[in-house]
This record gives structure tokens, C-alpha cells and sequence, in this order.
């Protein structure tokens, strides 16, 4: 049902005329507005990292707080809904899923039962899709990236 709201906001997006932006491999049905804003998050204590992107004012304005400071005082944590990549894309490193755009931002602290590392979520993809958050306590934006070619 959530997976229908995302690409219903997609549709309307289009219908207004949206400029869109597809991703690099002509079999990615996933579309990504232009303006939005890429982010690699890092997973403190594995090599693991992550991307995600928005275009949300407020969430990129927490970013940049974040960012602003030395990488050792980025004590926030990606906190948000993840879904499925479709086929044929590849916009998060190698992970078959992605941050909705639309439904994270960054937190101080969240419940236990939506932490785990990306190869963790990776491998129990289904329970996290079901939990509808993923949190990973360890996380924190490393940088701001191009959009992933």
C-alpha cells in the first residue's frame, strides 16, 4: 500500500511538470527529480556505506548541519522508510534498497528494532520492508555526492 502513495506522489509530480531525471541504466524504472540531493552515509565500525537523496528543505537543512561539523561530531542517524530497488537500478552502492526520498531525515535516537547494519538489512530485507524503518545507529552523513552514475 506505501509503495502506492510513493508512486502516486511520483505521477503527480509528472503530471505538474516536474523536470525528472532517470537514473544512469536505461532498465531503471525509478525516476529522480533534478534537483534533488545525494548523500553518502557511512556505518561507523564497518567499511559499509549507503546513499540517499531528497529535495526536502528541512531534511537537507539538518544535513547541512550536520556536515558542517567535523565528521567525528556527526552524531545524527539516518532514520526512515526503505523500499525495494526495481529492476535494473543501482542508486545505493550495490544494496537492492533505497531510502524513500520522501520519508527520512536524521535523528538523535531511535527504538532498537530498526537498527542493523546495511548487509544485515540487505539480508533480511523483507522483515525491515515490513518494520517500515530502518535506523542504523551507527550511520552518519559522510558527504554529499553527484548523483550515483
Amino acid at each position: 500500500m506505501k509503495s502506492f502513495y510513493f508512486f502516486t506522489l511520483i505521477g503527480l509530480l509528472l503530471t505538474a511538470g516536474a523536470c525528472k531525471e532517470e537514473s544512469n541504466d536505461p532498465n531503471c524504472s525509478l525516476e529522480i527529480p533534478a534537483d534533488a540531493r545525494f548523500f553518502e552515509f557511512a556505518h561507523q565500525g564497518s567499511d559499509y556505506t549507503f546513499i540517499a537523496w531528497t529535495r526536502d528543505s528541512t531534511v537537507l537543512s539538518h544535513v547541512e548541519a550536520q556536515l558542517a561539523l567535523p565528521e567525528a561530531e556527526r552524531v545524527q542517524h539516518i532514520n526512515g522508510q526503505i523500499l525495494e530497488q526495481p529492476e535494473g537500478c543501482d542508486l545505493n552502492t550495490g544494496w537492492s534498497w533505497y531510502f524513500n526520498p520522501e520519508d527520512w531525515d536524521l535523528a538523535d535516537l531511535s527504538i532498537e528494532l530498526c537498527d542493523g547494519n546495511p548487509q544485515y538489512v540487505e539480508d533480511h530485507l523483507e522483515d525491515y520492508l515490513d518494520i517500515d524503518r530502518y535506523c542504523p545507529w551507527s550511520s552518519y552523513v559522510s558527504r554529499e555526492i553527484s548523483q550515483p552514475q
